[in-house]
C-alpha cells in the first residue's frame, strides 16, 4: 500500500486514515489508534465512522455463518418490541450497521410497522448490508429507508417517529450519551427501546473492558435527568459476549412543547440534520429551500450528515 499522505484538509478531518487502514489489516484496535492520534480518551463520530467503515462486510459474514444464534437474539428483541408497536407506526433503528439485527428483528415481528427507517454513520456498512436486508426482511423491505446520519443530528422533525430502537449503537459513545439521548427524545413520540450494554450489572472484568473502550454507562440517571422515564428493564439472555451484557431499556421520552403539527406526509419527510427544516428530493440529492443546503444520494442511500452538505442557495426548484 502507498505511504503517500492525504492532502492536509482531508487528513485533518479524517485523522491518518491510511495508517488506520494498515493497522486494521495487521489486526490492531483502530479506535485506540485514532484516539491516540488526537490524544483523547473518547470516541468521536469520525473515529466511529472510520472504525466501522474498515470493518464493513464482516457483520454480514458473521450473521450468515451464525444465523441460528443471531436469530435467537433478534427473536428475543422482536418479542419485546411487539408489546409496544402498532401497524400504523414508524420505526427508526439508529446505528443500524449492516442491517443484520434489524432485518431479522423485523422478520420476527408479529405486528409490522408502517414504515422502517434506519441509519448508520458509515455508508459502507449500509451498502454492504442491503443485500442481507433484501433477503431477510421479506415484504417489509419495500417499506424500508436506509440513510447515512449521525445520532447527534438526526434528520427528522420533532416527535415524528413512533418508536426508536438501537442494538449496541450507543455503546461506543460514553462521553456523549446525554446529548445523544436528548436527540433521540427530540424525534421520538412514543417509545425509545434500547438494547445496549449495561455497565452497572457487569462483572469487574467487564467494567474494565467497557471503560477501556469508552462505552456508555448510567443510562437510567441520564434518562431521568432529561425528563424521560425508564418503564421497563429486561436482561437479554441470548448474548454473544458475557463481558458485554445486553439490557433492554424501554423508555417513555419527555414530551416537547411544540407548535409543530404533523400530517402523514410530513411524518416521512427528511430534514436538515438535527432540525425541523424539511428536505425535498430532487434528482439524486435532497434540497432545503430555506437553508440552501443540498445532501447527496450515493447508490440510492441518502447522505444526511451536516459534513456532507453542499451550500447551493442559488439553486431554483420549480
Amino acid at each position: 500500500m502507498s505511504n503517500k499522505k492525504l492532502p492536509t484538509n482531508i487528513s485533518s478531518k479524517y485523522f491518518d486514515i491510511l495508517s488506520a487502514k494498515n493497522k486494521y489489516a495487521e489486526g490492531h484496535n483502530v479506535s485506540e489508534l485514532l484516539r491516540a492520534q488526537k490524544n483523547i480518551d473518547f470516541n468521536t463520530a469520525e473515529i466511529i465512522e472510520i472504525t466501522y467503515d474498515l470493518q464493513a462486510g464482516t457483520y454480514v459474514e458473521i450473521a450468515e455463518k451464525n444465523i441460528e444464534s443471531v436469530s435467537l437474539y433478534t427473536g428475543e428483541l422482536a418479542n419485546i418490541i411487539t408489546n409496544y408497536i402498532k401497524s400504523s407506526d414508524t420505526l427508526l433503528d439508529i446505528g443500524t450497521g449492516e442491517i443484520t439485527t434489524l432485518s431479522l428483528l423485523v422478520r420476527d415481528l408479529v405486528i409490522k410497522p408502517n414504515h422502517i427507517f434506519a441509519f448508520d454513520v458509515s455508508w459502507s456498512r449500509l451498502y454492504k448490508g442491503m443485500q442481507f436486508a433484501c433477503k431477510n426482511m421479506g415484504k417489509c423491505f419495500d417499506r424500508f429507508s436506509p440513510f447515512v446520519a449521525d445520532i447527534n443530528e438526526i434528520p427528522f422533525l420533532d416527535k415524528s417517529i413512533n418508536i426508536t430502537t438501537s442494538s449496541h449503537a450507543l455503546e461506543p459513545n460514553g462521553a456523549k450519551l446525554p446529548e445523544l439521548m436528548a436527540e433521540l427524545f427530540r424525534v421520538t413520540k412514543d417509545k425509545v427501546i434500547l438494547f445496549e450494554p449495561c455497565y452497572e450489572i457487569n462483572t469487574e472484568e467487564g467494567k474494565k473492558r467497557m471503560d477501556q473502550l469508552g462505552y456508555i454507562k448510567g443510562i437510567d440517571t441520564i434518562v431521568q435527568n432529561l425528563g424521560g422515564n425508564v418503564i421497563e428493564k429486561i436482561k437479554i439472555k441470548n448474548i454473544s459476549n458475557p463481558l458485554n451484557p445486553t439490557v433492554c431499556f424501554v423508555i417513555d421520552p419527555p414530551q416537547l412543547d411544540s407548535s409543530l403539527k404533523l400530517n402523514n406526509c410530513l411524518i416521512k419527510t427528511f430534514t436538515v440534520p438535527g432540525s425541523n427544516h424539511p428536505l425535498q428530493r430532487v434528482d439524486d440529492f435532497y434540497f432545503s429551500e430555506v437553508t440552501g443546503l443540498c445532501f447527496p444520494i450515493l447508490k440510492t442511500i441518502p447522505i444526511l450528515r451536516s459534513g456532507a452538505a453542499i451550500l447551493a442557495s442559488a439553486l431554483q426548484i420549480n
